[in-house]
């Protein structure tokens, strides 16, 4: 067999390839339908759960990082995020911006941009979730995730992870508490240190939103 002549550019275009691949994986299922946006209760009225995390890099810097495509790692109870598919025209940092998120699991879920503020010295990004098809998420009518970042210092910023659950409804006493005390007690905090733990720097960082 001939041997290629450049084999570090052969190399090169192959993992090339592998990235293109990877990123192009999430794709709306079989029979797929943009479903319409759920009424959000006040958010006041809905458990949340709250993980911070001091970074040691300037709020421009992190924020950089956060206009890069999600992934997250998977845990031990939870999915990660495989990939996500734009639903709507134009940007998704924009509000009203809605796209497919892909699961390792191969499950999906929508997510829609609610509000997206930012300055020098500080931002605010909130969205909704909705449309879960994993069983862990099955008694769940949909989420608003918010991440304010805020910059104590020049070289420091703040991240506040913040989700907010609506339960469908019908879903019996017993299986309320065992939401609160197995999935938002334990399971999706674990599930959000994780990710915030991951280095800032790195291209695969959750809190890119």
């Amino acid at each position: 067999m001939r041997r290629p002549r450049y084999p570090g550019l052969v190399a090169f275009a192959l993992a090339v390839l592998a990235l293109a691949t990877t990123g192009s994986a999430c794709e709306p299922p079989p029979g797929f339908v943009d479903p319409p946006r759920p009424d959000i209760a006040p958010l006041e009225t809905l458990p949340a759960i709250t993980e911070e995390k001091l970074i040691g890099q300037s709020l421009a810097d992190v924020m950089r990082a956060a206009n890069r495509p999600l992934r997250i790692d998977a845990t031990r109870n939870l999915a990660g995020v495989s990939g996500t598919y734009r639903l709507s025209q134009g940007p998704y940092g924009t509000v009203g911006a809605r796209r497919l998120v892909c699961k390792t699991d191969g499950s999906h879920v929508v997510e829609e941009v609610l509000l997206n503020e930012s300055g020098d010295t500080g931002s605010r990004f909130r969205y909704l979730v909705w449309n879960y098809t994993g069983p862990k998420f099955r008694d769940v009518a949909y989420a608003v995730g918010e991440f304010v970042r805020t910059q104590p210092t020049p070289d420091t910023t703040l991240v506040s992870w913040t989700y907010r659950f609506a339960l469908r409804e019908g879903v019996g006493e017993e299986a309320r508490a065992r939401f609160h005390d197995t999935f938002l007690a334990h399971e999706f905090p674990e599930w959000m240190r994780t990710q915030l733990d991951r280095k800032p720097d790195d291209a695969d960082t959750p809190v890119a939103r």
